[in-house]
């Protein structure tokens, strides 16, 4: 696992300072394919993941490469494959917004356009996952994407857990280099894997216990404190005997609940108080843990598990938070997401903590806040792939040989 051999693991990528020597010594070169993640969820305008690449095509157009954008977009099935709402053409505007030049679209499948006749500055191909070899991390795909480009950087972390084509397969074919954001992700989370400032406390949330299982149980034996908050305490008290009623548990993880309680050696900490309802559309009132009324189920924390939260992170020196607190989508029950997230902020900005934030849904969560953090990840599943020590694909295959 890559805890057992992190050490300054980033410093072993073949990183960007290493692309701007090769590119030195090699003229010649004309493209660089850049990797990216442009699955923007079409319902939030979030763009932090094009923000995230600008550097990278900004220092890359600096030394006289044209820039060839990949990503993938959202999950077609074969069926979807001419079906625009899947076309990566859909994000190529808010990609030339914020890069702040025309990015050009080239419409028609990889394996039919030529790459020598592409000469704008920066182009964008069509959605990766539209090609079988691409999820295969098929060499042959991996093979006609890498003819687009003399030189390959990955700054898309947040897929890096993925054995895919544009991923993987393309380094065999092409020299292949980390971007400053993908150094920037695995500098930032090593923190957490290595001489971590202590007291290290841990905010894990979320709707679902068996989603992050493998971090729960990698946080709880480096960590100081987890806080253990959401849908998926109500699993953890459930294991400890209290009656949920009507808030979603998952039964068959009750045991796992027990274990990761029994051998922690993070001091857990559950909430005390909720917020419940019968509907989530209904105002909430606040009830103590063990006095949920019958048929309300928990939607947010109360006043006193928030207070406890907020002790808790104030004598703290670093912070890992990633998922959601409660039903934040809601505004009768981001009461406690608003609260938590005002105080790592305010912590954060008087240098007196570190927050480390990942998870498409916690930072949503954030709203306001989120620029106050000292560092928000762009990733979710490579980002708890990290955290609890898993080998990464995408970071195996840029190691500097």
């Amino acid at each position: 696992m890559l805890a057992d051999i992190l050490g300054n693991f980033d410093l072993r990528l073949r990183g960007f300072e290493d692309f701007r020597k090769f590119v030195g010594e090699t003229p010649e070169l004309k493209r660089c394919i850049v990797r990216c993640d442009l699955n923007i969820p079409s319902s939030i305008r979030d763009l932090s993941r094009v923000y995230a690449i600008k550097s990278t095509v900004e220092a890359i157009l600096d030394l006289g490469l044209g820039v060839v954008l990949i990503s993938h977009y959202k999950r077609p099935k074969p069926e979807d494959r001419s079906d625009q709402k899947f076309s990566l053409s859909i994000v190529r505007d808010s990609v030339s917004e914020v890069l702040g030049r025309k990015v050009q679209f080239v419409e028609g499948s990889v394996f039919e356009v030529d790459p020598s006749v592409i000469d704008s500055e920066v182009v964008l191909l069509e959605n990766l996952r539209f090609y079988d070899g691409e999820t295969q991390n098929d060499d042959n795909f991996a093979r006609i994407l890498a003819s687009y480009g003399d030189v390959y950087v990955n700054e898309a972390f947040s897929v890096s857990h993925r054995a895919h084509a544009s991923v993987c397969a393309i380094t065999k074919y092409i020299p292949s280099f980390a971007g400053i954001s993908l150094q920037n992700e695995v500098r930032w989370l090593s923190k957490l894997l290595q001489e971590v400032d202590r007291p290290y406390t841990a905010i894990i949330g979320g709707s679902k216990v068996s989603t992050k299982i493998d971090v729960l149980r990698r946080v709880s034996q480096i960590a100081d404190n987890l806080v253990i908050t959401g849908a998926m305490a109500n699993t953890f008290l459930a294991a400890r005997g209290f009656d949920m009623q009507s808030s979603v548990i998952e039964k068959e993880l009750l045991a796992d609940a027990t274990e990761i309680m029994k051998l922690s050696k993070a001091k857990i900490l559950l909430p005390l108080d909720f917020m419940v309802s019968a509907d989530i559309e209904t105002t909430g009132t606040t009830c103590k843990l063990g006095a949920i009324p019958q048929g309300n189920a928990c939607f947010d924390i109360g006043n006193e598990t928030v207070k406890f939260i907020q002790d808790v992170i104030s004598q703290s020196k670093t912070l890992l938070w990633n998922g959601a607190i409660g039903a934040f989508e809601f505004a009768n029950f981001r009461g406690g997401t608003d609260a938590i997230a005002q105080s790592v902020a305010e912590l954060t900005k008087s240098g007196k903590i570190a927050s480390i934030i990942g998870g498409g849904e916690t930072v949503a969560s954030l709203g306001c806040y989120k620029d106050d953090m000292s560092f928000v990840s762009t990733a979710g599943g490579a980002f708890l792939e990290f955290v609890a020590g898993f080998d990464l694909p995408g970071l195996l295959t840029l190691q500097a040989r």
